[in-house]
């Protein structure tokens, strides 16, 4: 079997795992549970009751949507002082975020499936240089 033909049913076999995490194993919508349940809990301590948030899911991406009354200053905050877009747009794992009455600002994200397929094609390539420089034939007399 020549090496491409191995490389690409590798790549084929990393691919899948990552769609079976992301998918049928959940992980994919465990983890925007997780960002919706941290973006609410920024929502919650700046005493909002009205203002509400929920992860993209249709496809599955890291973009918050907010709805709710909420003026400039608490959507925006002033000087030092961070708003909620700030707040939120901060939390580890979100890439963007939109209120539902204000056009979405900026690109979307990737979908969070593109995202994991591209780590783990990303992972498997370097995986592939590094054994193929650690493992590769050495030359007799050559060190």
């Amino acid at each position: 079997m020549r090496v491409i033909t191995k490389a690409l049913i590798g790549a084929a076999a990393a691919l899948l795992a990552g769609w079976i995490a992301h998918g049928p194993l959940g992980q994919g919508a465990a983890f925007a549970a997780r960002l919706q349940a941290q973006a609410q809990a920024v929502v919650t301590e700046a005493e909002l009751s009205d203002v509400t948030v929920r992860i993209a899911r249709a496809p599955l991406a890291r973009r918050a949507i907010l709805s709710g009354p909420a003026d400039d200053f608490q959507r925006e905050g002033q000087g030092t002082f961070p708003g909620l877009n700030d707040r939120i747009g901060g939390l580890a794992g979100i890439a963007g975020l939109q209120w539902v009455d204000e056009p979405p600002a900026g690109a979307w994200p990737l979908p969070l499936l593109l995202e994991t397929e591209l780590i783990v094609l990303i992972a498997f390539l370097a995986g592939l240089g590094i054994a193929r420089w650690w493992f590769r034939p050495r030359r007799e007399g050559y060190l």
